[in-house]
């Protein structure tokens, strides 16, 4: 017949085959495990239940699940959140363990970064925005010490860099904030030297023409056309304007030739096309020297798809006088040119090549 005994101080049960042996047994056990074993089963038990999932609350902030902040903020329970903790936890113990442990580096750059991006215009509110930092939290860090109330003294690393990260050029300006238009202007210039027509050039950028025009023309443009025909600049301005209609090549030639009379200078002119002076010779020498392309003419020997009706007259010439000196024949300069031997064959006779 077996015998049942329970403690008094922790409840702790059990059987036994004998009275003599319960009582030898029983008073053996020990309370202290017995309630760690309660306890882990009750965590197993919770660790299966739902997760408490909240929103966040706060009126200034928006915390995203998934993050610490939410967790720590909002007492999110929900798994996303509680990874987010537990990784953040196991990463500060490591890094402590390593002695490299930095949860704040000093304020004082960020500072300063903040106040030289204020200065050439880029407001606190923009800031905000590309730092994706609360307006709030930019103001605290911009303000400096006014004797009894310090400014913030130290910052955590991760805000650092996003701040320090936005570049000091008109990109980082708000899309309608004023820019100066030289560079704007010189693009689309250079663009126009090339063959691009400015039709073509305000499809590509979603505009009309005639608003294209006042870009060109004006002291000052928006942040946002700048960046706009910076993007659209680097992707055309190796590329020669489409020439496969009597009506593109008609359009390219007299973009061209529009550029050519206003004496502006093609994309390759320039070093720095945003802050270049402009040289009076450079230009005298690119109204006379026939608006030669030295890229297509380059792509042309290279075979790169580029056709004798693709050129320009000097441009012509000059890829058939190199093909000539690099032996090639005339079926074979024709045939890379798409063009045919009889028209080689005159651009021949006119330097003077058989």
């Amino acid at each position: 017949m077996r015998v049942s005994r329970t403690c008094p101080a922790c409840g702790y049960t059990a059987d036994y085959a004998s009275a003599p042996l319960a009582d030898a047994r029983h008073r053996r056990h020990s309370c202290a495990k017995h309630r760690r074993g309660l306890d882990q089963a009750a965590r197993r038990v919770e660790r299966l239940q739902p997760r408490l999932t909240r929103e966040c609350s706060h009126p200034q902030a928006c915390h995203r699940h998934g993050t610490r902040a939410a967790y720590v903020k909002d007492r999110c329970r929900c798994t996303e959140c509680t990874a987010a903790n537990t990784a953040a936890s196991r990463t500060a113990t490591r890094e402590r363990a390593y002695g490299r442990w930095q949860p704040y580096v000093d304020a004082s750059p960020v500072r300063e970064h903040i106040a030289a991006l204020r200065a050439v215009g880029i407001g606190v509110e923009r800031i905000a925005h590309l730092a994706g930092i609360s307006v709030s939290h930019i103001r605290e860090l911009a303000e400096r010490d006014h004797g009894d109330s310090p400014g913030t003294q130290r910052v955590r690393p991760g805000t650092a860099a996003r701040i320090l990260g936005i570049g000091i050029s008109d990109a980082s300006r708000a899309p309608h904030s004023r820019v100066d238009a030289t560079g704007t202007r010189r693009r689309l210039q250079a663009l126009q030297a090339v063959g691009w027509s400015v039709e073509l050039l305000a499809v590509q950028l979603g505009r009309r023409p005639n608003s294209l025009h006042r870009s060109m023309t004006g002291r000052s443009v928006t942040a946002g056309t700048a960046q706009e025909v910076t993007t659209l600049y680097e992707q055309l301005w190796h590329i020669r304007p489409p020439r496969m209609t009597g009506e593109q090549r008609a359009a390219a030639d007299a973009a061209q030739a529009h550029a050519a009379a206003q004496g502006w200078l093609p994309p390759l002119a320039w070093d720095d096309i945003d802050s270049d002076p402009t040289p009076p010779a450079t230009i005298a020498g690119a109204s006379q020297q026939g608006d030669m392309d030295e890229i297509a003419v380059e792509r042309a020997l290279a075979g790169d798809h580029i056709t004798y009706d693709d050129l320009t007259t000097v441009e012509q010439q000059e890829v058939i006088r190199r093909l000539t000196a690099r032996g090639s024949s005339i079926r074979d300069i024709a045939a890379q040119l798409g063009t045919t031997k009889r028209t080689v064959s005159r651009r021949r006779a006119s330097f003077g090549a058989a």
